[in-house]
C-alpha cells in the first residue's frame, strides 16, 4: 500500500514542502516550483498541504458513517439517505484513489479496522 509523509504538511512561500509530523521536529519533505498567479500558487499550496489532514478526516468519516447505528440512521430518514450516500460513495471512491486500496461499498466496512471496536 502506498504510504505519504505524515501531517500536517506546510508550503512555505519559496515552494518548499514541510512536514510538521506530530511529536517529531519539522522536516522538508520536497519543493514545488510552478507558474501562475500568486493568488492560484497560495491555493495550490494550501491543497497540497491540507490534503493529509483531508485524507485522515476522510478515513475517520468513513469509519463513523459505517457503524450499525449510524447506518441504521442514515437509511431510515427519507430525507437524508440518498444526498448522504452519494456524499459516502464519493468519499469512498476519493479515498480509493488516494490510498491505492480498495474500500467496501457503503454500508459494508473494512472488516481489518477494529479501530471503533468495543474490548
Amino acid at each position: 500500500m502506498p504510504r505519504y509523509t505524515p501531517g500536517p504538511w506546510k508550503m512555505r512561500p519559496n515552494g518548499e514542502l514541510w512536514s510538521y509530523r506530530r511529536g517529531a521536529n519539522p522536516s522538508q519533505i520536497g519543493a514545488i516550483s510552478w507558474t501562475g498567479s500568486a493568488e492560484e500558487r497560495d491555493g495550490n499550496a494550501r491543497i497540497i498541504a491540507g490534503s493529509v489532514d483531508l485524507s485522515e478526516s476522510m478515513e475517520e468519516l468513513m469509519l463513523i458513517v459505517c457503524q450499525p447505528e449510524v447506518v441504521a440512521a442514515i437509511q431510515g430518514c427519507d430525507r437524508i439517505s440518498a444526498k448522504s450516500r452519494m456524499i459516502i460513495e464519493n468519499a469512498r471512491t476519493t479515498l480509493e484513489e488516494v490510498t491505492g486500496r480498495k474500500l467496501p461499498e457503503w454500508p459494508k466496512r473494512d472488516p481489518h479496522d477494529t479501530r471503533l471496536e468495543t474490548t
